[in-house]
């Protein structure tokens, strides 16, 4: 027991260096539940396959955080021993039930992200094994030398500790279908058998994961660039002068800079778009730059794509600053993948300039 509570702190350990990076504001808590099915193989002193029997679980869980969550978990069935002389295998049930802490091992490392199609997960925890039914053990040990004290009689509640590792493969917003293996560690009279050494029980299991409550995240509102308003129209004087001449007062300029796919380098075919810009704010000394940046959704993960806008809105703010305006002038924000103003990829990838009063 002291070796898996250890394990536990170690991992624990280990996962705490990367929350932070999985942390999002995409992610809502929500419950789901796992029905599942296999077999379990109780360790033992004969061939593998001869102890090789039938496995169910149902368990309830709550995912509280991008990385971490936590499941009461009932598992049992059926178990199976052997004993020596001559070689005698028998037939036993039991149920286990427990509260495990879970890790998501892609949000882990990766960030969270909500549809992503393959969720591995890795868990441990500790319960109590409840093992009952070895008539079957005790008769089969009957038509051999009986040694004393070999086999308890009856039911037998244990302390249990285990840990796996697991994989949701998602199906849709609410199901996943989910593969998992574990081993638990029991005490040694699990096997009916008394004894000091701890029993070893590995399971392989297959099912289904529903989710309840899970919110896939809100985009927010795309940019508008309003539409600019056309001068008035000069209106004709009652005296027979000429009309003078009214230049228009300037209400808007908007460029989009386009970039290479993974790139923020401003190109030098985008490069005249900037000096445009430019000369805009120059010619208008009250008039702001509002610098956006995007990231198209077809290509890259969000995380990335994120760092990829805010990259490409800073490097052409930089650009309009170096070409001698104020910064109190220019403002910068970026958008990743969650808004894609454009119809195609290559539009998305873009840092859009908007000048105005």
């Amino acid at each position: 027991m002291k070796r898996v509570l250890t394990i536990l702190a170690s991992f624990a350990l280990v996962a705490s260096m990367f929350v932070a990076n999985a942390q999002t504001k995409d992610f809502d808590d929500y419950w789901f539940i796992q029905l599942q099915g296999g077999a379990a193989e109780t360790i033992g002193e004969t061939n593998f396959w001869d102890l090789v029997s039938p496995s169910a679980a149902f368990s309830v869980g709550y995912r509280f955080s991008p990385v971490f969550g936590a499941r009461l978990n009932v598992n049992g069935w059926q178990g199976k021993g052997t004993i020596a002389g001559p070689r005698t295998n028998y037939k036993f049930n039991y149920v286990e039930t427990g509260l495990d802490l879970y890790a998501d091992l892609a949000s882990l490392f990766a960030g969270y992200k909500y549809d992503r199609l393959l969720n591995p997960y890795v868990f441990a925890g500790g319960g109590v094994n409840y093992a009952f039914n070895n008539d079957e053990a005790n008769d089969v040990a009957n038509q051999f030398p009986k040694v004393d004290n070999y086999l308890w009689d009856g039911h037998k509640v244990l302390g249990a500790a285990r840990a796996g590792l697991g994989l949701n493969i998602r199906l849709s917003d609410v199901v996943a279908f989910n593969v998992e293996g574990n081993c638990s560690f029991i005490g040694d009279h699990f096997n009916s058998k008394k004894g000091s050494a701890v029993d070893f029980q590995i399971k392989a299991l297959a099912g289904l994961t529903l989710s309840f409550g899970k919110s896939k995240p809100v985009a927010p509102a795309p940019v508008v660039v309003p539409a600019p308003t056309p001068a008035p129209k000069p209106q004709p004087k009652a005296e027979p002068e000429p009309e003078p001449v009214v230049e228009p007062a300037f209400e808007s300029l908007t460029r989009n800079v386009l970039f290479v796919i993974n790139k923020w380098d401003i190109r030098d075919s985008e490069q005249y778009k900037i000096d445009e810009v430019v000369e805009a704010l120059k010619d208008n000394p009250d008039t702001k730059v509002r610098v956006s940046g995007y990231a198209d959704k077809a290509t890259g993960t969000a995380k990335r794509n994120m760092f990829l806008s805010q990259k490409r809105a800073e490097v052409v703010a930089q650009a309009i600053i170096d070409a001698g305006i104020d910064k109190e002038r220019v403002t910068t924000e970026y958008f990743g993948d969650t808004v894609n103003p454009f119809e195609t990829p290559e539009q998305n990838r873009v840092a859009v300039c908007v000048v105005k009063k």
